[in-house]
């Protein structure tokens, strides 16, 4: 069961998201770590990894559970701007296919491929991940890095993922996770964080393990990783800081929820999650 982020306001779809990508990647990807725009990974607190580290920290430990090698094809879902796909294709040799429901991620992706001169092994195209426009067991292996709080019904979502994969192959899932219910003014800072990133509520675990069982996913590993991450949400406000649109920038809701990041990261009901599901 999904955390509706407000009994009054519209729950937004995968499009709306995406239209809030279109309108927000510009800004968004110059003043965050080169396009990773995403949680970093830090070991401990003695862990002085840049922000821009860590967040590759955290593509290397999905690329990791991939198993990707030199002719093996790999789907994003939900791309981005590209970074973390080139950078498990260019380590890797995999090739990768990425989506997005935004059209300005897909072009600055295309755009990021072509100066890397890996277009001929990673591309991109607008796709929902609810109907992928890919033939069944045609890939090797998948990720979904905080695409999942954007997509409203997750059970269809896996059920598409699952059927492109080939049996035994393995999916890699990274999201913010919302470990319990909340309350009170708890509840109105979550709401209006999920309103901020076009999300229709943060996932739970009980409705994340019936979506991957529903869809035929086995879960290998389901680990939450909060604490590890927890140190992103400080290091993104002091990122957007010096962006400060007006009351009427059809921008305001975002960058003024990433003053409130710190606040929501610290909510011990706000967890990471980081789960490994094989394709049976």
């Amino acid at each position: 069961m999904t955390n509706d982020p407000s009994p009054h306001h519209t729950v937004p779809s995968s499009q709306d998201a995406g239209r809030l990508h279109d309108e927000q990647t510009e800004a968004a990807d110059g003043a965050a770590v080169d396009g990773n725009i995403h949680v970093g990974y830090w070991d401990n607190a003695a862990d002085d990894r840049s922000l821009d580290e860590a967040t590759d920290r955290l593509t290397d430990r999905v690329a990791a559970r991939l198993a990707a090698a030199p002719g093996r094809r790999l789907l994003d879902v939900g791309c981005g701007t590209g970074r973390p796909a080139l950078r498990i294709a260019r380590a890797t040799g995999a090739r990768v296919a990425g989506i997005s429901v935004s059209n300005e991620d897909i072009d600055l992706a295309r755009t990021r491929a072509h100066a890397a001169a890996l277009a001929d092994r990673v591309y991109f195209r607008y796709a929902d991940a609810c109907a992928l426009p890919f033939d069944a067991a045609s890939f090797d292996g998948a990720w979904a890095i905080e695409s999942m709080m954007h997509i409203l019904d997750r059970t269809a979502a896996l059920t598409e993922i699952a059927r492109t994969l080939r049996p035994g192959s393995p999916l890699v899932i990274t999201d913010v996770l919302l470990r319990s219910p909340v309350t009170g003014d708890d509840a109105e800072t979550v709401r209006r964080t999920c309103r901020a990133f076009g999300s229709p509520g943060f996932p739970q675990p009980a409705e994340l393990r019936t979506a991957l069982d529903h869809a035929g996913l086995e879960v290998v590993e389901f680990n939450d990783i909060g604490e590890h991450v927890q140190r992103t949400y400080q290091a993104f406000a002091d990122a957007f800081a010096d962006v400060a649109p007006s009351a009427d920038d059809p921008h305001y809701e975002f960058f003024n929820s990433t003053r409130t990041l710190p606040q929501f990261g610290a909510l011990p009901q706000v967890g990471y999650v980081f789960l490994v599901a094989r394709r049976l």
